[in-house]
C-alpha cells in the first residue's frame, strides 16, 4: 500500500455575520455553544425583518411526540415564476448532538434575507428543516456526544420515544418522520439531503457524504447523483478549501469483490455503511429523486463543522441548478420506465459491491481528557496521509425478481393501510370479488431476534413462490398497481424478500401463518 504525507492546511472559516443582521448562537458565543429550539425561531423570526425577508417564509411542518414546532424555513423569491422551479429540502439535526447543520442551515436563510443567492433562488425553491429531531435538541447535556470536538453542551441522539429517526423511514413510527413523509408528498423536492456528524474513523476529510446506497435506485438517477456528488467534489476543494470524499469507515473485512469471504485475514480498507431504507436517503433514492446524505467530521472544531455544511448545502443547491436540464429529463425517464410495459427489476440478497482501489485521506488525531464537567474530545492533528486502499461505496443485489403488474393484499390490517397512505403507495380497494391467476409466497421458515430493535424484532422470512391460476380476491381487497411512480418504494415495502419491509417491521406478522398475505398479479 502506497502511502505519502500531505500537508493539510485548513480552510479560513472564520464567517462573520454582517452589522444588523442577526447573530447564530455559535457566533455570539465563540462557538462554544449550539442553539436551542426557541433561539432558532428567534433568529428565524428577525431574519424575516431584514431588507429581503419577504424572500423567507417560517412555518411549522408538524408536531413533535413532545408536541414541540418542527419549523419550516422556505426560500424563494417573492415575484411568480414563468416555469416552476426546482425544489430542495434539506434537513438537520436528525441526531440532535450533531450540531452544525442547523447553524449552518440559519446562516443560508440569513443569506437570503440579505439578498444573496438570487441566482439560486431564481431556478429552485428551498425547504430547510433546520431542527428535524427537536425533542432531542431539548434534552442538553455536556456527556451527550462525548469525544465530538465541541461544543461542550449538545442535544440526544434518539428522540423523546428512544427512537433513532434516521432508522424509521420504513417503519415511520415518529410523529417526526410521519411529518417529513408528508413534506415530501406535497413538496415533492428533486433533490433531498440530511445533514450529520461522523461517529467513527480518523480521516482527513472535513466532510463525506453518500447517495442512496439502495441497489433498486432507478439506474439514471443513481448515475446523476454521482455526477451531482462528483462535481461538489472538485467545487469544495477548489472554492472553498474542503476535502471531501463518500462517506465510510476504516474497517477490515473477508472480502474479494465477489460476495464470498477471501481470508480469515480479512482486507483493511474504506467500507460504505448499509443499504436499507430505514436510513433517510436510502429511502429517499426509492422515489425517484436525489439524495445525499453529508457528515461532517466529528474532530474538526465547531467552526470548521458549520463552515464546511454550509459549503457543501451551497454546492448541492447550486449543482443542482446547473444540471437541471438533465435532472428534470432523469426523473422524467425514470417514471416512465415504471410506467411502461418492459420488466422493471427488484433486487434482494443484498451485498457489497465492487472493490476499487482509490487513495484516502487517513487522519491522526489527539485525545484531550475533559476537566470538571467538560467532557472529553478528540481533536484533529494538522497532518493527513493519502494511502490508496480499497474503496468499497457501493451495494448489488444478488438475486432480482421482476415486477409484477399489481400487488394485493386480502383483508388489511388498518395500520398497513396507515402506512401505504403515509409513504404515498398508490392502491385501491376492489368493489367486487375477482378471481385471478397470482404468485403466492409459502412461508417455510421465520426468524427474527429475541432483542427488540427500535421498538420492533425484525422478522425475516424464507420461503418459495407458487403460481396460483384462480385465487379469489374478496370484497375490500387492496391492489397496489406496479405502473405507479413509487412503485420501486412499493417494492420495497410489500415484497417478502425485501430486506426492510413492513414486514421486516412486523406489521404484516400477525397475517403471516404459511403463506405470506401480500400476492404477486400478473407478472409483466
Amino acid at each position: 500500500m502506497r502511502a505519502f504525507a500531505v500537508t493539510f492546511l485548513l480552510p479560513c472559516v472564520a464567517l462573520t455575520a454582517p452589522a444588523q443582521a442577526p447573530k447564530t448562537v455559535p457566533e455570539q458565543t465563540g462557538h462554544s455553544a449550539t442553539s436551542t429550539a426557541a433561539q432558532v425561531e428567534q433568529f428565524l423570526n428577525a431574519c424575516v425583518k431584514l431588507p429581503h425577508g419577504d424572500r423567507l417564509t417560517v412555518q411549522v411542518a408538524g408536531k413533535s411526540h413532545e408536541g414541540r414546532a418542527q419549523l419550516l424555513v422556505k426560500l424563494a423569491l417573492p415575484q411568480p415564476k414563468t416555469t416552476p422551479p426546482l425544489r430542495a429540502l434539506v434537513i438537520a439535526n436528525i441526531h440532535a448532538g450533531e450540531t452544525e447543520g442547523k447553524e449552518a442551515l440559519q446562516m443560508l436563510a440569513r443569506e437570503v434575507a440579505l439578498g444573496e443567492h438570487q441566482e439560486l433562488l431564481a431556478k429552485c425553491e428551498v425547504w430547510f428543516v433546520p431542527i428535524y429531531n427537536v425533542d432531542g435538541n431539548e434534552k442538553l447535556g455536556p456527556k451527550n456526544r462525548e469525544g465530538q470536538n465541541g461544543p461542550d453542551v449538545v442535544g440526544v441522539r434518539a428522540t423523546a420515544q428512544g427512537l433513532d429517526l434516521n432508522r424509521d423511514f420504513v417503519k415511520a413510527d415518529a410523529a417526526e418522520t410521519r411529518n417529513l413523509l408528508a413534506l415530501f408528498r406535497s413538496i415533492d423536492p428533486h433533490l433531498f439531503v440530511d445533514l450529520h456528524t461522523t461517529n467513527g474513523s480518523a480521516h482527513g476529510y472535513q466532510l463525506t457524504y453518500a447517495p442512496s446506497l439502495s441497489p433498486n435506485v432507478d439506474r439514471g438517477i443513481a448515475q446523476l447523483t454521482r455526477s451531482l456528488l462528483d462535481a461538489a467534489t472538485t467545487t469544495m476543494q477548489k472554492e472553498h478549501g474542503f476535502a471531501t470524499f463518500d462517506y465510510g469507515n476504516f474497517e477490515t473485512k473477508d472480502w474479494d469483490g465477489s460476495g464470498a469471504p477471501e481470508s480469515p485475514n480479512g482486507v483493511r480498507g474504506w467500507y460504505s455503511y448499509d443499504h436499507r431504507p430505514r436510513y433517510g436517503v436510502n429511502y429517499f433514492g426509492l422515489r425517484n429523486r436525489i439524495a445525499v446524505l453529508s457528515e461532517a467530521y466529528s474532530y474538526d472544531d465547531f467552526a470548521t463543522r458549520i463552515a464546511s455544511t454550509r459549503a457543501f448545502v451551497l454546492t448541492l443547491l447550486r449543482g443542482l441548478v446547473a444540471q437541471e436540464v438533465s435532472v428534470r429529463a432523469t426523473m422524467a425517464a425514470a417514471e416512465a420506465t415504471l410506467q411502461g410495459t418492459d420488466p422493471v427489476w427488484f433486487g434482494y440478497d443484498t451485498a457489497f459491491g465492487g472493490i476499487e482501489r482509490l487513495p484516502v485521506l487517513v487522519g491522526e488525531l489527539e485525545k484531550i481528557d475533559g476537566a470538571g464537567d467538560k467532557p472529553m474530545r478528540y481533536v484533529r492533528k494538522g497532518v493527513a496521509k493519502a494511502e490508496e486502499m480499497p474503496v468499497v461505496r457501493s451495494f448489488r443485489a444478488r438475486a432480482q425478481r421482476a415486477l409484477p403488474a399489481a400487488w394485493a393484499i386480502i383483508a388489511p390490517a388498518p395500520e398497513v393501510v396507515a402506512k401505504l397512505q403515509q409513504h404515498g403507495v398508490q392502491f385501491t380497494a376492489i368493489d367486487a370479488v375477482r378471481t385471478v391467476p397470482a404468485q403466492r409466497f409459502a412461508v417455510s421458515g421465520k426468524r427474527k431476534p429475541k432483542r427488540p430493535y427500535q421498538g420492533h424484532q425484525e422478522l425475516e422470512l424464507k420461503g418459495t413462490w407458487t403460481e396460483m391460476k384462480a385465487m379469489e380476491l374478496p370484497l375490500g381487497t387492496l391492489v397496489i398497481p406496479a405502473q405507479q411512480p413509487l412503485a420501486r418504494l412499493a417494492a420495497t415495502l410489500l415484497e417478502p424478500e425485501s430486506e426492510d419491509s413492513l414486514s421486516t417491521w412486523n406489521f404484516f406478522e400477525a397475517a403471516t401463518g404459511d403463506h405470506y398475505p401480500v400476492l404477486r398479479l400478473a407478472v409483466r
